[in-house]
């Protein structure tokens, strides 16, 4: 009866040592997050003034690194892929074709912290 206290003990001292690591390598995480969002912040304003002086230069800026060039508007274009499966669930003589076309890549779950 004893042993098994113990391990119930053993248990509660790993899982608050599991939680703390938990706790720890979260602050850093959110940490590291806000740092990043800083740096976006500078970068999205340099950029901003790159924009700006490219513009008075009317043309790109190249180094042996690499280069700076201004990028036109464009357009993104996305299919709702639940509609257009429901158009292939509820009319497959009609619209069976599509799920030619449909293609599925695997996305990697990780970690989201907040």
């Amino acid at each position: 009866m004893q042993n098994v206290i113990v391990k119930s003990s053993k248990i509660v001292e790993t899982s608050k040592s599991i939680d703390q690591e938990i706790a720890e390598l979260v602050d850093m995480v959110r940490g590291a997050q806000e740092r990043m969002s800083a740096l976006q912040d500078k970068i999205h304003d340099a950029k901003d003034r790159l924009r700006e002086l490219l513009v008075e230069r009317g043309s790109n800026w190249e180094d042996d690194e690499g280069y700076a060039s201004l990028v036109s508007d464009g357009m993104r274009v996305s299919y709702d892929t639940k509609a257009l499966d429901e158009l292939i669930i509820t009319d497959p003589l009609r619209n069976g074709w599509l799920k030619d076309y449909r293609k599925e890549s695997l996305v990697r779950g990780g970690v989201k912290v907040k």
